[in-house]
């Protein structure tokens, strides 16, 4: 049996729900009206309108602005959220949030889940999960290896099947199933 000292959260869907969902990033278009790449708006330290400008849409900063104001308003933690955070931590466990975020989600990420024992957040350190060095530098931060910490998330290919080949435990969180993170940490917390 494994022994576990450490549990690795992704943010959305997992700890935190939208109530509004705007998608400003997604007004991110180029002169052709093709959507800005995914990763560049995930993977760089620099604000919606700094990508905004680049992208040509500068004229439109206003409204993303107002959007992504509103929609961080209305971030919310999934109801057992708490519960489950306090009993990882009456275990024992080290904690951290490991995401795919831009910039603006940062803080409201960290506002909403703090005194974790760490974050990487990838806009911070340049990458995007599956990239192995998200797993490496959660590890890193929790100051445990790889096999002793547990990846609990809702993407399939980012918070399952990457920790798992970089070596973790990893947790698969169906809510569309119906599934809490209660449900999906059973037999660790």
């Amino acid at each position: 049996m494994q022994t576990t000292r450490a549990i690795v959260f992704d943010a959305f869907g997992t700890l935190i729900r939208y109530t509004v969902r705007l998608s400003p990033y997604g007004r991110l278009l180029d002169e052709s009206g093709r959507p800005m790449d995914r990763l560049t708006c995930l993977t760089r330290d620099v604000p919606l309108a700094t990508l905004a400008i680049e992208a040509g849409v500068g004229d439109e900063v206003d409204l993303m602005a107002t959007d992504l104001a509103e929609e961080l308003h209305g971030l919310r933690l999934f109801a057992e959220v708490p519960d489950v955070l306090a009993k990882a931590r009456a275990a024992g466990l080290r904690l951290a949030v490991c995401s795919n975020l831009a910039h603006e989600y940062g803080p409201a990420v960290r506002g909403l889940v703090p005194d974790l024992d760490a974050y990487v957040l990838s806009y911070e350190v340049g990458v995007a999960k599956p990239h192995p060095t998200m797993y490496r530098l959660a590890c890193a931060e929790l100051g445990c290896a790889p096999s002793e910490a547990v990846f609990v998330g809702d993407s399939k290919r980012c918070d399952f099947d990457g920790p798992q080949a970089y070596g973790m435990q990893a947790r698969w969180l169906d809510r569309r199933e119906g599934q809490s993170l209660l449900d999906a940490l059973k037999g660790v917390i």
